[in-house]
């Protein structure tokens, strides 16, 4: 699965003070074992348009990073738990939001970064990448899985974005089993 588009470097930035100084509520070891992948769905904002947003509003939800064509920004320390998908995934899940991009190359490329950050993590963690499950279990989490499994939100992402992007730009679907396959792409690639 060489696709030639390489990922962009995890930044560091430190936009969200240790509100959650405690480590993961959900897991025995307190330590994550799923990643959720996120989209902001808001098609006129930039990464630093929600990264910004977030410092100012992070007492009611925020995640550990952001994801963009060009960009990872890792804004939270993921030894901490986030506030983005409700509980019981908050005390399990390190997670990040693609923000909307335009152009095909844009959207193929923040895709590789958002399969480069969640291999990153899995392997910093580790975690073997493995599809949501509806008994709880898989280590790859998108916001509608989380809906749809644990409950506590209703969130749908990122399911509308990709398939509208997808369709749009290559003629065909996108979904969190092709998303599977460039994670572990990306992970076999990490040592």
């Amino acid at each position: 699965m060489n696709n030639g588009i390489g990922h962009a470097n995890i930044s560091y930035v430190n936009a969200i003070p240790d509100v959650s100084s405690h480590s993961y509520s959900g897991t025995t070891d307190g330590k994550p074992n799923m990643v959720v992948v996120h989209e902001t769905d808001n098609p006129n904002d930039s990464i630093w348009g929600e990264i910004n947003y977030e410092k100012q509003h992070y007492n009611s939800a925020f995640v550990h990073a952001f994801v963009d064509a060009n960009n990872i920004i890792q804004i939270s320390d993921t030894d901490h738990e986030a506030w983005g998908a409700a509980y019981p995934a908050n005390g399990r899940a390190v997670q990040f939001e693609q923000v909307e991009v335009y152009g095909a190359w844009n959207f193929a490329r923040e895709l590789v970064n958002a399969a480069y950050y969640t291999a990153y993590n899995m392997r910093k963690y580790g975690l073997t990448p493995s599809l949501a499950q509806s008994n709880g279990t898989g280590t790859l989490w998108s916001h509608h899985n989380v809906s749809q499994y644990l409950g506590n939100t209703n969130h749908t992402d990122p399911d509308g974005y990709w398939s509208n992007r997808a369709s749009s730009y290559f003629g065909t679907g996108y979904n969190m089993n092709d998303f599977l396959q460039l994670v572990n792409y990306e992970y076999s690639k990490l040592s």
